[in-house]
């Protein structure tokens, strides 16, 4: 057996085809919302994941063009061309689009917002940023992520608080006091 032929098995056999490495949960067709397992579901290359063709092809995708799929230590929405965001998990999926925009973290740890044509649509300064909910989120600068006494979800603590628009401009400015930005964010939504 030439020595190509023999690697090419070799690597095969350890990363599944094409080098697709990273196994994942994901939607299957007619599965009926059962997540099915995938051993050789994706890759890592610069600037995200490529899925395995043969993969996506089995994929069920929702109405809006997207399939939720759980890889690389973290949920990510997929179009059928492949094109992915890495998004927060949320209630064990992942985060859910409101306002037309889902959250996720950049390399640097800040938040950013993406469309549903999976493009960011505001990357914000902020180690934490909430949903937008009539148009102002909640953000948190300086704060870290402490996981709360059942161990399964984690509490934001510490830092600066304040609220951003669609733009990313501060409606609310940055204050240690969480509970009274809150608040005033009620307040501010009411009165849109």
């Amino acid at each position: 057996m030439p020595l190509t032929t023999l690697f090419s098995a070799l690597l095969l056999a350890v990363t599944g085809p094409a080098g697709f490495d990273l196994p994942c949960f994901y939607n299957q067709k007619g599965a009926g919302g059962m997540l099915e397992r995938a051993p050789h579901c994706a890759r890592r290359e610069a600037g995200g994941l490529a899925f395995n063709p043969d993969v996506l092809r089995k994929m069920a995708f929702y109405e809006d063009g997207l399939s939720a799929v759980a890889t690389d230590g973290g949920w990510h929405w997929v179009r059928a061309d492949g094109a992915s965001a890495s998004v927060l998990t949320y209630d064990n999926g992942p985060d859910e689009f409101e306002a037309g925009l889902a959250r996720g973290r950049l390399a640097d740890g800040t938040m950013a917002y993406y469309d549903k044509q999976l493009n960011v649509a505001l990357a914000t300064p902020y180690q934490w940023a909430e949903p937008f909910i009539d148009g102002i989120a909640v953000v948190c600068s300086r704060c870290g992520m402490q996981p709360t006494a059942d161990g399964e979800h984690t509490m934001v603590v510490g830092g600066d608080w304040g609220a951003i628009d669609r733009q990313g401009r501060l409606v609310l400015p940055l204050r240690g006091d969480a509970a009274s930005l809150r608040r005033e964010a009620d307040a501010a939504r009411q009165r849109r």
